[in-house]
């Protein structure tokens, strides 16, 4: 019986490449040794080389063992040292004038140059294989200044809608059984994963067969109408990749980060990892618990003006393994494939996600303006609410709940909710209603949100709180309680009457009664900020959360206002270290 593969994993290649344009040969070398295999043979008239290395290690005691020999005597103490020697293979095939290429073993994959590879291979070809309606497993993000990373799993295969994404999350990865064939499952991201059972096990020829469907199904646009959340981004031509590169640099050269973040590009358990900007043998390395984009300025370059798109690219982030006690070097990522970037340039916008840059679907982007523009209504609010000074001296830091405070404190008629601790459901009370709430005419309340502006995430917090505090408002009855019950302890003078526009049954409490104020804070010494200039995804987190609050629970009005704050530019000297 001929062997068969229960599991591949297939990178494809863009347009006009040719194997020595796809291998990193700094970390492949081309000369066959007893540990370095270099075959190249013809199947089905398609050129295919394969690469293959005999990978020895040898570790000592793990950390955990070396911990419980701590309380061990010297001569009772569990010491194993483990020696394994295993194949790491890289399997090439010429498919026209792409490559496609499978990896084996534990660090093939990192013998090729990814820029050379299409970002999105996997996802589409099992988004237009499998239908949307035997998914098991869906990965999807929230693109701010802190990417969400979010991750479902089903216990049988089921429609899509059955994993309940909101509006403003993007699909990144699936995981489905082939239409109309259990057996074969895709798993689908930057690569396409096969895993196949029975009969459907991998033959050569099988193999064969599915590269074809794979390269028919990645031209195809039929995933557009069956996963609505995949966001519709194309990719862009070398030239303008430079160009916008030009402008990504001036950007951090002016330390302008408001549209501009780091994520790891792929999924990362935190309970497992953390991450440094170095790998030294000899010197210390900082390990860090998360990345964070101004860490360019100071812990990766020693001056912004330093940074250039080659060692953007050049240096690198590295997983630590807080299992193993160490930096994997061979799990790390380019600076570049960790900058999320957003840029409009001659009327279209662009972002760059795990180093390529993309064109935004012009239709998407312009229905978000034209939402901005022509639905969103922005209020201006009484000018004795301008500039105040939101400077806390003990923080040193420019924080919006000295506005809130402050705005409360002259206004007899609004009452501060910031900082409450409110239950929803059986939660934890951690929750807040609002940040003000205020009588107003015509019998209606206020209920107003504040933030500061300043990158995409304080941004769609701001919306996406509101949608959910405001939702939580209307339905849930401990919630309600726990507002009714905030305001008759506080010593408003007014707490009474404000009582009275908030309903004691959950029934009775009507949207109509309420309007929704979202109050975007910016330095008074600089121009006010546009709403077309809010970020791509803050527009969208706008967009989403008007709808769910006019159309969907009815709320009265929903307005944006920006008001004017006296901000303080804080600076004291610190120590650095530095990576150069």
């Amino acid at each position: 019986m001929a062997d068969e593969l229960g599991k591949i994993t297939l990178f494809l290649s863009k347009s006009n490449n040719t194997f020595e344009e796809v291998v990193d040969y700094e970390k492949l070398p081309q000369q066959e040794s007893e540990i370095n295999k270099i075959k190249e043979f013809e199947f089905k008239d398609h050129a295919c080389q394969f690469y293959c290395r005999q990978v020895s290690k040898s570790d000592d005691n793990p950390v955990w063992l070396d911990f419980v020999n701590q309380s061990l005597d010297e001569d009772n103490q569990v010491n194993f040292s483990t020696y394994t020697k295993r194949p790491s293979g890289l399997l090439l095939i010429k498919w026209e004038d792409r490559v496609f290429a499978a990896s084996f073993g534990v660090s093939s994959s990192s013998w090729l140059k990814k820029s050379k590879f299409e970002s999105d291979f996997g996802i589409i070809v099992a988004m237009n294989l499998c239908g949307n309606e035997e998914v098991r497993q869906a990965k999807s993000a929230i693109q701010s200044t802190t990417t969400q990373m979010i991750d479902r799993q089903l216990s049988k295969p089921s429609d899509a809608d059955d994993f309940g994404m909101a509006d403003t999350e993007f699909l990144h990865y699936i995981s489905a059984h082939l239409n109309e064939n259990s057996d074969v499952t895709l798993q689908g991201k930057n690569t396409l994963t096969i895993k196949a059972i029975g009969e459907e096990k991998l033959t050569w020829d099988k193999l064969f067969e599915y590269a074809g469907q794979f390269i028919d199904a990645y031209k195809s646009d039929d995933y557009k109408e069956l996963f609505p959340n995949y966001p519709n981004l194309t990719p862009v031509s070398d030239e303008m990749s430079s160009e916008l590169d030009e402008n990504l640099l001036l950007l951090i050269h002016q330390s302008n980060f408001s549209k501009i973040h780091m994520a790891i590009p792929e999924f990362i358990a935190d309970d497992e990892f953390s991450f440094s900007y170095s790998n030294n043998r000899v010197l210390d390395n900082n390990i860090l618990s998360h990345v964070h984009i101004k860490d360019l300025d100071g812990d990766v370059y020693a001056s912004l003006d330093k940074v250039t798109v080659k060692n953007l690219n050049t240096k690198c982030v590295y997983a630590y393994s807080h299992d193993e006690n160490k930096i994997l070097s061979y799990k790390n990522w380019s600076i570049y494939n960790c900058l999320i970037a957003e840029i409009e340039l001659n009327n279209d916008c662009y972002i760059l996600l795990a180093g390529e840059w993309r064109k935004v679907d012009s239709v998407f982007y312009d229905e978000l303006n034209t939402f901005v523009d022509e639905k969103t209504e922005l209020e201006e609010i009484d000018e004795c609410y301008h500039n105040i000074n939101i400077f806390c001296d003990e923080r040193k830091q420019n924080r919006e709940e000295l506005f809130n405070n402050q705005y409360c404190n002259v206004n007899p008629s609004a009452i501060l909710f910031d900082q409450s601790k409110l239950r929803i459901g059986k939660g934890r009370k951690n929750n807040e209603f609002c940040d003000i709430f205020e009588l107003c005419g015509e019998n209606k309340g206020n209920i107003i949100h504040v933030k500061k502006h300043g990158g995409s995430s304080a941004i769609n917090h701001l919306f996406s709180q509101a949608k959910f505090y405001c939702e939580a408002f209307l339905s849930d009855e401990i919630f309600l309680n726990d507002i009714r019950d905030f305001i008759d302890a506080s010593d408003h003078p007014d707490s009474n009457l404000i009582l009275d526009h908030i309903q004691e049954n959950i029934r009775d409490v009507n949207g109509g009664d309420y309007r929704v104020k979202l109050w975007i804070l910016y330095e008074a010494n600089k121009d006010r900020p546009e709403l077309n200039s809010l970020p791509l995804m803050a527009k969208y987190e706008l967009k989403a959360a008007y709808e769910k609050l006019r159309n969907i629970l009815k709320y009265n009005k929903v307005s944006v206002s920006m008001i004017p704050a006296r901000y303080t530019r804080h600076k004291e000297a610190r120590s650095n270290s530095v990576n150069n």
